[in-house]
């Protein structure tokens, strides 16, 4: 049977400097050149994205925001967008912001996406707002009220600041609205001791935008292969036929890899396509 095969970015295809290696990048376009169904599912915007793949050709539409977007990678168009019910987004703005934190608002618009912030930053948020205008990210707007965005399709709250602060805030938003949100909290892994949490749809997951894409584009009969690091990999870990974690996988989500690989630093991910490839293409 076929094969579809599917990456998380950071942490599993990407190196440490949050790029593709010259041997990933060239072993990755020979590979889709040849035909390899491949695509990504990534917590990562399609801003940052495109840079990332600027000269690879991903002929599948990619998975992005784990799982609130399915977008053709080389248009920026959504084929699917997986938003936060406008009322219970509304709720959640208003209770992060009792707990004194202003989060970045991800929305989409008939103008596009957008990133929607304040002017109270602290150095975790601004270290992403740099980051994004170094990669010609042009979704922010500083605005003095959130409640603007929220005549737009809300698809992600992100918190940014301590662990301890965020970990407070995650536990009262699961009793608040429990079976409602996606969220995720971890540290950065390019800023070490600041923490994000996001907050998605509940059904705004990797392995939901997963079974979309293959709705989309007729691979349900195809076995599924996915590659991960983090425990926002999980619910793809859960769906797939084979899970792969690499050397630097979360405990968490190694309870759920079927196989195991070197550390993403060592092009582990494309030198193990390479191999599975080779096997079926002789």
């Amino acid at each position: 049977m076929p094969i579809f095969y599917v990456s998380d970015l950071d942490g599993t295809l990407l190196n440490s400097t949050a790029t593709l290696s010259a041997y990933t990048r060239h072993t990755l376009q020979r590979l889709l050149a040849a035909g390899l169904p491949f695509t990504i599912a990534t917590s990562r915007s399609v801003s940052s994205v495109g840079s990332i793949f600027a000269g690879v050709s991903l002929p599948l539409p990619v998975i992005e925001l784990n799982g609130a977007y399915i977008t053709d990678l080389a248009t920026g168009a959504h084929l699917y967008v997986n938003d936060i019910d406008t009322p219970l987004a509304g709720d959640v703005l208003a209770l992060v912001q009792t707990h004194g934190m202003k989060p970045l608002i991800s929305c989409s618009s008939d103008q596009g996406d957008q990133v929607y912030f304040t002017q109270e930053v602290n150095p975790g948020i601004q270290w992403y707002i740099d980051d994004a205008k170094r990669n010609g990210d042009d979704r922010w707007h500083c605005c003095p009220e959130l409640t603007a965005a929220l005549d737009k399709q809300i698809v992600r709250l992100t918190l940014i600041d301590t662990q301890a602060r965020l970990t407070a805030l995650a536990l009262v938003l699961r009793e608040q609205f429990p079976q409602r949100l996606d969220i995720h909290l971890f540290e950065n892994p390019y800023q070490p001791d600041w923490y994000w949490l996001t907050l998605q749809d509940a059904q705004a997951t990797k392995a939901n935008g997963i079974r979309r894409l293959q709705a989309l584009r007729g691979l349900q009969h195809h076995d599924l292969t996915v590659f991960g690091d983090h425990n926002n990999d999980i619910s793809m870990f859960q769906l797939a036929d084979v899970a792969v974690a690499t050397a630097n996988a979360t405990p968490e989500l190694r309870q759920y890899a079927t196989k195991m690989i070197g550390h993403h630093s060592e092009d582990s991910v494309v030198k193990y396509l390479e191999s599975q490839w080779s096997m079926v293409n002789v």
